[in-house]
């Protein structure tokens, strides 16, 4: 199933479609998985596929691994994710980091790191060295596999009811009657209206759909969203999104496409020589048109700028990748330094691993403010301007920006003009809110900024009669 079969059944060029690896073949194999002490953790008997799109192209191919009860055993049984509350698997993908093969090796995992607390369904990922029939194969990340077992671990939703579906509805299990219904619907009736909104709010969980648009636009992944997408709903559960397979964002065939601008390409406009189809940002494009929604979306960004994709936090998480890879990246280089240029990806010439890391660190210090100038355009607001948070005591009690709570004794995040942002002061057990000074000066708990200029505002709380 790794090989490319008689010359005859496939293309000679690049991704060399019609070889053994582009067939949905599934063979025998033998499973073996060792902690970092050289341990054995779990063994089984199971099946492998080749997985993966173009990247099967690639020399190191991604494999599917699956627990099945004619080979033995019908999950696999074993704590291969710590961070996760389940450990029971149907399916695990090994993946050679797909578009970003021998690049970084890391912006899918760094994608999905970033968003593993923000209500996104992302898979959990492990850094693993791999032995094919003894021989060193190099590094790959262990993933979960996204199916309608996944989802049904992950959120605890009966997998026979669930609806798992791809690209333009495309269905993967279950059926897409539901969601073709909803886009006919948002196709042919105006969603200003407030029953119509209603009913679209109904049928999508409305705060997944941004955060994961939010994702994917700071992200900039060129291959979405025309591509990529996977979304799911059950009887219990409103559409959602899952967000996987970035490898081609975070700058990925361009150092400085941190100034690309991905809101306007997410929402159907032309950007240079690229433009996706009407289907993919239809159900976006028209839910801004609605003021609700609107300042809802952009207040989400603004969220996540200040806080998920923040500098700091982003080169955070950076360095954290890069602490549990590095070790094996001279190894994973020298084994496939061969096939460079074996790949539909043009990766070309080697660049030094290192390299390829920085200039995602580069993406990282630039991206966030230059989105906000395209939010600025695209939405036609006057500017953004800066929201300084004081507080004296943080025994005393917090801040809550919007969805970001605030326990600092200062901070400061940047939010757009004409856009209107809820400030809330949260008193700790023990003390009361009292008022706000500063700029704003309230007795009232709950106060909305919608400034054109900075403003510094500090709550004040006292201590509680005893």
């Amino acid at each position: 199933i790794y090989e490319f079969g008689p010359e005859e059944n496939y293309d000679s060029w690049s991704p060399f479609l019609g070889a053994n690896f582009w067939q949905d073949w599934e063979r025998d194999i033998h499973f073996s998985f060792y902690e970092p002490n050289g341990e054995l953790g779990v063994a089984l008997d199971a099946g492998v596929k080749i997985f993966g799109g173009f990247s099967r192209s690639l020399s190191q191919k991604s494999l599917s691994i699956f627990a099945r009860g004619r080979y033995g055993s019908s999950e696999l049984e074993y704590p291969l994710f710590p961070s996760l509350s389940y450990d029971s698997f149907q399916a695990v993908v090994l993946r050679n980091t797909g578009n970003d093969w021998m690049r970084a090796c890391m912006r899918d995992v760094l994608s999905t790191s970033l968003m593993v607390d923000a209500g996104l369904e992302v898979q959990a990922a492990r850094p693993v060295a791999v032995y094919l029939n003894g021989e060193y194969w190099g590094f790959y990340n262990l993933r979960e596999k996204i199916n309608e077992h996944f989802l049904d671990a992950k959120i605890n939703v009966s997998k026979s009811e669930i609806n798992l579906l791809e690209k333009d509805a495309e269905v993967l299990f279950g059926s897409n009657d539901n969601y073709l219904q909803l886009i006919d619907f948002v196709k042919n009736n105006s969603l200003v209206i407030d029953a119509n909104y209603n009913h679209v709010a109904s049928k999508i969980d409305v705060d997944n759909f941004i955060t994961y648009n939010v994702a994917q636009i700071y992200i900039n992944n060129q291959d979405w969203p025309h591509n990529n997408i996977k979304f799911w709903n059950s009887p219990s559960t409103k559409w959602r999104w899952i967000l996987f397979d970035t490898d081609f964002g975070w700058g990925l065939n361009g150092e400085s496409h941190y100034f690309l601008d991905s809101l306007s390409y997410a929402l159907g406009e032309e950007i240079g020589e690229r433009k996706t189809q009407s289907w993919a940002t239809v159900l976006l494009s028209r839910l801004l048109e609605r003021d609700e929604f609107r300042n809802k979306f952009i207040n989400h960004f603004a969220y996540h700028v200040n806080s998920t994709f923040a500098v700091e936090n982003v080169l955070a998480s950076i360095d954290k990748i890069v602490f549990d890879q590095e070790n094996e990246m001279f190894n994973h280089f020298e084994r496939w330094e061969g096939d460079y240029n074996s790949n539909v990806f043009n990766i070309g010439s080697p660049i030094p691993w290192e390299n390829r890391v920085d200039s995602i660190r580069t993406y990282a210090e630039l991206r966030s403010s230059l989105l906000m100038s395209h939010f600025v355009n695209y939405f036609q607001l006057e500017g953004t301007y800066a929201i300084n948070i004081s507080i004296s005591d943080v025994d005393a009690g917090a801040v809550r920006v919007n969805e970001l709570q605030i326990n600092l004794p200062s901070w400061s995040g940047e939010y757009f003009q004409g856009i209107p942002v809820s400030i809330v002061a949260i008193p700790n057990v023990g003390w009361s809110f009292s008022h706000w000074e500063g700029d704003v000066q309230s007795s009232e708990k709950i106060i909305e900024l919608n400034s054109t200029e900075n403003v510094t505002i500090s709550p004040v709380f006292l201590a509680d009669n005893p």
